[in-house]
């Protein structure tokens, strides 16, 4: 229920030009560009710091929901998403080991990481049926549109791949 709240949460934040919901093999998929200014005024909610807002500000978050529809288990493994740009360059993800080296740099309150943390989609989890699961995922942001291809792999051994082009984050603000 907590996680369905936090989606709540945060889809007033989500852009409307790059939102995306995807239905494939017994999988649902949305997806939104996080406006950086409601991002980070959510954290300025919750009493963080300035140098770990403007931290945030400069990256660029993709908020996700995945609901499996599926009789058996979906596994998220955010290894195996790939974020390109137009030339196909990789677009580096930020995973969790290099923001909890940010926030240890900072000495950032417990507090705050944890609420930090929650809001972010798990880096490995299963999804049994009928579960949800949501949250972002942030990336250096590139200039320019880029993609995502999502693999997943479901409990029967298939493997479903989703992906969504013209992803585009705002500028960061100084």
């Amino acid at each position: 229920m907590r996680l369905l709240l936090c989606l709540f949460m945060f889809l007033p934040l989500a852009s409307q030009a790059a939102d995306a919901r995807i239905a494939r093999d017994g999988m649902v998929m949305s997806i939104g560009m996080r406006n950086s200014e409601g991002v980070t005024a959510f954290y300025a909610a919750r009493g963080f710091s300035k140098e770990m807002l403007e931290v945030i500000g400069q990256s660029c978050f993709v908020g996700v929901g995945i609901y499996n529809e599926r009789r058996d288990t979906l596994w998220l493994e955010l290894a195996n998403w790939r974020f390109t740009d137009a030339a196909g360059r990789e677009v580096k993800r930020i995973t969790r080991p290099e923001w909890d080296a940010r926030w240890d740099k900072m000495n950032a309150p417990f507090a705050a990481r944890a609420a930090f943390d929650w809001t972010q989609l798990p880096e490995s989890r299963d999804l049994q049926p009928g579960e949800p699961v949501g949250g972002n995922v942030a990336v250096v942001a590139p200039a320019g549109e880029f993609s995502l291809a999502a693999r997943f792999r479901a409990g029967n051994g298939e493997v479903i791949e989703v992906t969504v082009p013209g992803l585009r984050c705002q500028e960061a603000k100084p």
